[in-house]
């Protein structure tokens, strides 16, 4: 019997959110389906509305190779690092998606522990003391994430995550410094607008983007 990788979507109450499960529809498509929902998060004092720049700009530090414009993307992508590990601290009930899970960790989907967080996944892969307890028991180590690296991969631009908060009711998706958010209730949408503008990085919707 086959398991339904996607089974966490259904604790969120987004417009057709359970098709996502079906093959060929994709996360995007859900985005679009819940438009009065996707939220944005740049670092622009205002939106850019020209596509073609737009899309130019915020790939612009990290892939031109030269050391000064590297710096530069590194300055603005530890105020995004801060806000998606900001948010993910205050959700009990989380998942990570990557393409880049399913090369290293055999699946593109994994949760992620609460009570692990901290001391497994956002640390670069180590002999932590679960390591050892397993060693000694001569079972097989759990294979650690190094989410903080596959963030900051996605955030030069060579792949994309999406994250899963249920509880909060919020889907992150981002690949570049730019992170695209579909945010159910305005309690949460708050809470990340705070933790954005904490760290110089503006939330806006995607409606009044266009209008």
């Amino acid at each position: 019997m086959s398991v339904d990788k996607y089974h966490f979507t259904k604790q969120f109450s987004f417009k057709n959110i359970e098709t996502i499960r079906d093959e060929g529809v994709a996360l995007l498509d859900i985005f679009e389906e819940n438009e009065d929902k996707v939220y944005g998060i740049d670092f622009l004092p205002k939106a850019m509305m020209n596509a073609y720049i737009y899309d130019s700009y915020f790939n612009v530090y990290y892939r031109s190779k030269q050391k000064e414009a590297i710096a530069a993307h590194k300055v603005y992508e530890e105020r995004f690092l801060k806000v998606i590990l900001t948010i993910m601290g205050y959700s009990h009930d989380t998942y990570v998606e990557s393409d880049t899970l399913l090369k290293k960790h055999g699946t593109d989907i994994m949760a992620i522990p609460a009570d692990a967080m901290g001391n497994v996944h956002l640390a670069k892969p180590r002999k932590n003391w679960r390591y050892f307890y397993r060693r000694f028991r001569n079972e097989k180590p759990e294979k650690q994430i190094d989410l903080l690296s596959l963030f900051q991969q996605a955030f030069r631009d060579y792949t994309d995550v999406v994250i899963y908060l249920c509880d909060l009711q919020i889907i992150l998706f981002f690949s570049d410094l730019y992170v695209v958010c579909l945010i159910e209730n305005e309690e949460s949408r708050e809470f990340l607008e705070h933790i954005c503008t904490t760290e110089g990085l503006y939330l806006r919707s995607q409606i009044t983007e266009i209008s």
